[in-house]
């Protein structure tokens, strides 16, 4: 019988019972595919991170959801990167940080960790700016399936649709009360976004207007989960529309750090912070992160 180390973490979330939920199976060196989406349905975790091979330059992985398998992820990241510094990988000195490498089969990104004084890692998944398309959902159809009154939409900015990584559709809400009476009705969501050939739906929200710090709930039934706790890609895209669309005030030296809460309606609340890099006018690098809770550990055993 084989055996296979298995972590779960609770990702963007300081303490357990928060956060987005990460599985990690670690030493799948040789492991198809179809076997890797299988487990990953066993455990049912919004998203599984498969390594698939170490070195002292970077890690090799996999990411599935109980659906499919994801290009990237961001609070997948979080969990699998922990897992390897708790496990002696890609440690720096307390207080500093070092940078290292995740290859997926699509792409391959640096990571920053940083050890925090009381020695828990701090883990930054470096993307590129996200990139939009105009929307073509008209108001009155989105509000019937996310069971929202039509103005509880923004009027003053458009919906876009994010092709970077994933196909999301961004919608501007008007206020945290709006995005707190929000019901969604996920069959119907998922007919959409097969229909429209979107992933996910994001509504997000300015906790007080023009600051850094939003609120965020993510609808995912199309790719296996209904809704998201924590989202690492999507945040990376509300960070890059808001800032697109001058909503984020002045940035320090290129730099500002967006802080986006997430998971409060589902008892499962998370942070993502975005570092958003800008030159020129143009954003040219985003970095989303933040910890990761370790809550389950083991074995997962095949004959």
């Amino acid at each position: 019988m084989a055996e296979y180390p298995l972590a779960l973490y609770g990702a963007f979330s300081e303490t357990v019972f928060g956060g987005s939920i990460a599985g990690v199976i670690d030493q799948a060196w040789d492991m198809p595919a179809d076997q890797m989406l299988q487990i990953a349905r066993e455990i049912g975790a919004p998203a599984t991170g498969f390594i698939t091979g170490i070195d002292e330059h970077g890690v090799d992985v996999r990411f599935f959801s109980t659906l499919t398998e994801y290009p990237m992820c961001g609070h997948g990241t979080m969990g699998l990167m922990t897992w390897l510094v708790e496990r002696g990988w890609f440690v720096p000195d307390k207080g500093s940080a070092i940078t290292t490498t995740l290859r997926t089969p699509a792409m391959t990104s640096d990571v920053e960790i940083r050890l925090r004084e009381d020695g828990r890692p701090e883990v930054l998944l470096t993307l590129v700016p996200a990139v939009f398309e105009p929307a073509v959902l008209r108001i009155d159809e989105l509000a019937v399936v996310l069971g929202i009154s039509q103005e509880g939409f923004r009027d003053d900015l458009d919906m876009k649709v994010t092709i970077t990584d994933f196909r999301s559709l961004l919608v501007p809400i008007r206020s945290v009360t709006d995005l707190e009476t929000v019901t969604p009705d996920f069959p119907a969501i998922t007919a959409l976004c097969q229909r429209t050939s979107i992933d996910t739906i994001a509504l997000f929200t300015p906790v007080v207007e023009n600051s850094t710090m939003i609120r965020c709930r993510e609808f995912c039934p199309a790719v296996g989960t209904p809704e998201s706790a924590a989202s690492g890609t999507t945040n990376r895209a509300i960070s890059c529309y808001l800032y697109q669309a001058g909503q984020l005030g002045a940035l320090q030296n290129g730099k500002l750090t967006l802080r986006s809460e997430q998971g409060h309606e589902m008892g499962r609340p998370s942070v993502v912070m975005s570092e958003l890099l800008t030159r020129n006018g143009q954003a040219v690098e985003v970095r989303v992160g933040g910890l990761a809770t370790k809550t389950i550990e083991g074995k997962f055993y095949l004959p």
